[in-house]
């Protein structure tokens, strides 16, 4: 990563961003040579990410037999930062701030069933965390025709993460940014706030 100020290796980001996006991206490049972005819904078990699908398409066949080079995005947005707010009249001083994770790796898929459940265990925590469904377990015959009948596919690789909050500002500008932040009071605005102010934990 060009700007090192903004990475971070913390594995509680990866964590983080695995529970809080409800949408990742899958980078493949297709059997023509032609890159390919898919975007879907997945959980993760530590640092392996998992996902569903078909038994069948492009995704499946590019994934089978040993897998297939990939990397997955994950990126969780905060607060636009206006260019006025820094300098009237000149734009170039707009910004976004926001939290991202890539891996690079390999996507395949699981054959073992306790795996395969237990991924679809975890996409049912993330996305219907209120429960009201039978824990899905390989034992339970309720789920053995789902469990063989659906693809679940794995990430795994090295992971790189980015975290962009200001760092690379003067303490005072961040300060201001927040204090602006707070005054309009959009969506996400007392978040990314937040997220700058702790920038400034250790800045006299």
């Amino acid at each position: 990563m060009r700007r090192e100020e903004l990475q971070s290796a913390d594995p509680a980001l990866f964590a983080e961003l695995a529970a809080a996006v409800e949408v990742g991206e899958l980078a493949l490049v297709t059997a023509d040579g032609t890159p390919r972005v898919i975007p879907l819904n997945f959980a993760a078990l530590g640092e392996t990410v998992y996902f569903h699908g078909a038994l069948a398409g492009e995704k499946h066949d590019l994934c089978r037999d040993g897998g297939a080079p990939c990397s997955f995005a994950m990126t969780r947005p905060y607060s636009m930062i206006p260019s006025y707010w820094t300098a009237p009249r000149y734009a170039c001083p707009a910004t976004h701030f926001f939290k991202s994770v890539e891996i690079r790796g390999r996507c395949d898929l699981v054959a073992e069933p306790a795996e395969k459940a237990a991924a679809l265990q975890a996409l049912m925590e993330k996305y219907q965390p209120e429960g009201a469904f039978d824990p899905i377990t390989p034992e339970d015959p309720v789920y053995a025709k789902a469990l063989a009948g659906v693809g679940v596919f794995r990430v795994r690789g090295a992971w790189t993460g980015k975290v962009k909050f200001g760092v690379n500002e003067t303490p005072a500008r961040r300060r201001h940014w927040a204090a602006k932040l707070r005054e309009r009071g959009a969506p996400r605005d007392l978040e990314t706030a937040l997220e700058i102010e702790k920038t400034l934990e250790d800045t006299p």
